[in-house]
């Protein structure tokens, strides 16, 4: 005797299609909710500097999330008004209008700072099985990410057809394939490309537009290619040597007089534009100018390296650390009542850890020439290729290498 299959009835459909889609879309958000990208995660907890698109700087320690950025000071100032602030705030669909590059120096970071960068250097850089397993599973999901959102699509159509009298699946098809490629999106993980990949902890040479004159100059800043998403792109540092040390002793405010408030800086010019003339700075020592009114002090890079402001000096007062970095053509202010008649002490540094939105800055020169001709190589799912020996890199960054 047969017994007749049982099929479920329209209501138990009904109420596993809600529980489905109730449940994806909860996981859809609490992933979108965490996720953060990788790059940017590379600095977070540090103490890092922050580029802006006209060469300004700000410093602190940064906090990434979900939605944007939070860059908190090392101490709360006031500003040319008496306005006090903590921390500055940029919202993820600002980043790529407001941020040029971010720096981390090795050596302004905390002991624990500097131990937790060179655990993340080891991570990096010499990963284990897992990892490079992960990244090349990774990389695959992202090859194959067309194939696999055609075949969710194609899932829920054949679903909604298998069950034409489901009104909920049949108004909710669109809602639960884009919650289907959201996780996917999620899951594989930022984007993938062959032409990057192969250069993964490799030094290249990041090129970024010029703050000031994007049109006709870039800067550039070696490394080894930590890592790469859609948005941004990373690039480490494995060598901490000086070229040089700086003193610059400030002007003094002026008694009596009052100066004109600092101009603006200027728009960039045109495609094929020249730059508009700046004022004649007060002083210029070593290829680092300064400009200043009765409020403020502006302190401009015109090196081809970047340089590491340390601390401020002034007599009958303690020692100001400040742990900034001016890039090139970049600036910083200072108030010119803590700075004037101070010292400056600087150095200029050749290497350092270097984060840029991607639509500012390209992976233009390669170190040296990889070949990985295999479909395998070309995934990553053998090995990637790291940086091989890592305490040669400790021995580099710690400045013990003999």
């Amino acid at each position: 005797m047969l017994l007749a299959q049982s099929t479920p009835d329209a209501a138990t459909i009904f109420y596993f299609t809600l529980l489905f889609i109730f449940l994806t879309a909860v996981t859809t958000t609490i992933v979108t909710k965490w996720s953060r990208d990788k790059c940017l995660k590379l600095f977070n907890g540090y103490h890092v500097t922050i580029e802006g698109l006209r060469g300004a700087t700000d410093w602190g320690t940064l906090k990434v999330m979900s939605s944007g950025i939070e860059l908190i000071y090392d101490h709360p100032y006031l500003d040319t008004r008496g306005r006090k602030k903590t921390s500055l705030l940029i919202y993820g669909a600002e980043i790529e209008q407001r941020v040029l590059t971010m720096f981390r120096y090795h050596d302004e970071l905390s002991e624990a700072g500097q131990n937790r960068r060179l655990q993340q250097v080891k991570n990096l850089f010499n990963p284990g099985r897992l990892r490079r397993m992960g990244r090349g599973v990774r990389n695959l999901l992202n090859t194959l990410r067309d194939a696999f959102n055609t075949a969710i699509g194609a899932a829920a159509g054949q679903f909604q057809r298998m069950n034409p009298a489901n009104a909920l699946l049949t108004s909710q098809t669109g809602q639960v394939t884009q919650i289907g490629q959201t996780l996917l999106g999620k899951i594989a993980a930022n984007a993938y490309e062959p032409l990057l990949e192969q250069y993964i902890g490799q030094a290249v040479i990041l090129e970024v537009q010029d703050p000031l004159n994007p049109n006709n100059t870039t800067q550039q800043y070696g490394g080894f290619l930590a890592d790469y998403t859609q948005q941004y792109v990373a690039v480490l540092s494995l060598d901490h040597t000086l070229a040089q040390e700086i003193e610059l002793i400030m002007p003094e405010a002026p008694q009596g007089e009052v100066l004109p408030p600092l101009p603006p800086l200027p728009p960039p010019p045109p495609v094929g534009g020249i730059l508009a003339a700046i004022p004649a700075p007060a002083m210029t020592q070593d290829d680092i100018a300064l400009w200043m009114d009765g409020k403020r002090i502006r302190i401009s890079n015109l090196r081809a390296d970047p340089v590491f402001v340390r601390r401020i000096e002034r007599q009958g007062f303690e020692p100001l650390d400040i742990g900034a970095i001016i890039p090139p053509n970049g600036h910083m202010s200072l108030p010119a009542r803590d700075a004037a008649g101070a010292k400056l002490i600087m150095q200029v540094v050749r290497w350092i850890d270097v984060l840029a939105p991607r639509k500012f800055a390209t992976v233009r020169h390669a170190g040296e020439i990889v070949e990985r001709p295999g479909l395998l190589e070309d995934l990553g799912l053998d090995q990637l290729p790291f940086v091989p020996s890592l305490p040669k890199i400790l021995q580099t960054i710690r400045g013990d290498d003999q």
